[in-house]
């Protein structure tokens, strides 16, 4: 790729910006929070609104075109996750619905253990938690440094599932953590907890859009994923992965018609078990998932591992412009093997919190800050460019001279992170 200055030598990320509005007017740097919508996945949206409007949501048109979306999210979202069959891909609201389709399906007792890590999101933790206080399971939580390399890392998770008091029944944790962006080596962990018996069920909120996922080869169970994050997506569709031999051993806890494989009104009931539609309950939005399959579609005809490289390229100049600042240290990866498009950093005597409100405030700066680190993260996409880290670098710099002033609006309301939020 040539770089002309700006970072965008690639006309395909030209184009992405070209048809993203948000980035006219704010330095977006947090799709690992919600990406900013592009022009075409938002009239993906509104066609499918405008056909309902003209004819109505159950004509034989509209149901028609239903079903074939429908069809094709399937289709599209096991290409996203390596070649999935679209009869192993559930439609589900979200990442964490997915996560608890496994963790309430999967028949656990007080002789299993739980394994998942201190750098999880709440939707990976709180399930774990809410395991043991219904079954009295063990939860395992494996320590990690987020500039441990791949084989320190499972140095950590072999340490811990050897430690464990019960079988190793289920290993929940995010590809890509949320709170340091250190990739994960999944294959080695799937390998690792397949030897010992037990199946893993990924958190892809940070991985979907952002980096190539193949669940052939890292032979995973289960793997759900978003559309609003890095895929820049509308709210509320995800997508579920059950390896089909696994369908059958993990039971709907949400249940309706497509969850019996026959009944009627004379007692006589069958529950569904093979197929993976019996996760699923009745109506969807259809708009969303026009919205979501013109998102996915993009993502894909970029070429993943080009999104990648392009966010690992950004991820390498801010490591560079940040580590020139006196009073700022970078906590995210810095080993390539690790290093993803999240990038993070600590401002010395400043509330992260703060931080992140004065970048939006003063320079239109859209990032988040991480609680548990006391960490500021730009999550920093494939259209995003150097001048954009340049901007947040400058502020930074801003706020240590000048200090940040008490009137400054919080970047997020308050009830976004109850209960550590998004």
């Amino acid at each position: 790729m040539t770089n002309d200055g700006d970072g965008m030598g690639n006309e395909r990320w030209r184009a992405w910006r070209d048809d993203t509005p948000a980035l006219t007017q704010y330095a977006y740097m947090n799709s690992g929070f919600s990406g900013p919508k592009r022009r075409a996945t938002h009239a993906a949206v509104q066609e499918r609104l405008d056909l309902e409007l003209m004819h109505g949501s159950t004509t034989r048109f509209a149901l028609d075109d239903r079903f074939e979306l429908a069809d094709r999210y399937r289709q599209t979202m096991g290409r996203l996750l390596g070649g999935a069959s679209p009869d192993e891909i559930a439609i589900t609201g979200n990442t964490t619905e997915g996560i608890n389709i496994i963790t309430n399906g999967l028949e656990v007792t007080s002789a299993d253990s739980i394994i998942t890590t201190d750098v999880e999101h709440g939707s990976g933790i709180v399930p774990a938690y809410y395991l043991r206080e219904r079954t009295g399971c063990e939860v395992v939580i494996v320590p990690i440094d987020a500039q441990d390399s791949p084989g320190q890392a499972m140095e950590s998770f072999v340490s811990s599932m050897g430690a464990a008091n019960g079988n190793v029944k289920l290993v929940i944790l995010s590809e890509i953590s949320y709170s340091t962006g250190q990739l994960l080596p999944l294959k080695a962990i799937v390998d690792e907890t397949h030897r010992r018996g037990g199946h893993v069920v990924v958190d892809g909120a940070q991985t979907a859009g952002h980096i190539p996922i193949d669940v052939r080869d890292t032979n995973v169970d289960f793997y759900a994923i978003p559309s609003h994050k890095w895929l820049c997506g509308p709210d509320g569709m995800g997508a579920l992965y059950v390896r089909e031999d696994l369908i059958p051993l993990v039971a709907p806890m949400k249940v309706a018609g497509r969850s019996a494989a026959s009944y009627d009104f004379a007692g006589n009931f069958e529950p569904e078990r093979e197929r993976i539609t019996k996760y699923e309950l009745t109506t969807t939005s259809t708009p969303l998932i026009a919205g979501t399959l013109e998102a996915a579609e993009w993502f894909l005809d970029s070429g993943p591992e080009a999104v990648l490289a392009r966010a690992q390229e950004l991820n390498r100049y801010a490591e560079g412009r940040f580590g020139r600042i006196e009073g700022v240290s970078v906590v995210s990866p810095r080993h390539d093997s690790t290093r993803t498009g999240l990038f993070c950093f600590v401002v010395d005597d400043l509330p992260a919190a703060d931080v992140n409100a004065f970048l939006q405030a003063e320079a239109k700066v859209v990032c988040r800050s991480v609680a548990e680190f006391n960490s500021v993260r730009l999550s920093l996409h494939a259209f995003n460019t150097e001048a954009e880290v340049d901007l947040a670098a400058e502020t930074v710099e801003r706020a240590i001279r000048e200090g940040i002033p008490d009137d400054v609006e919080p970047a997020f309301p308050p009830a976004i992170f109850a209960g550590r939020g998004p």
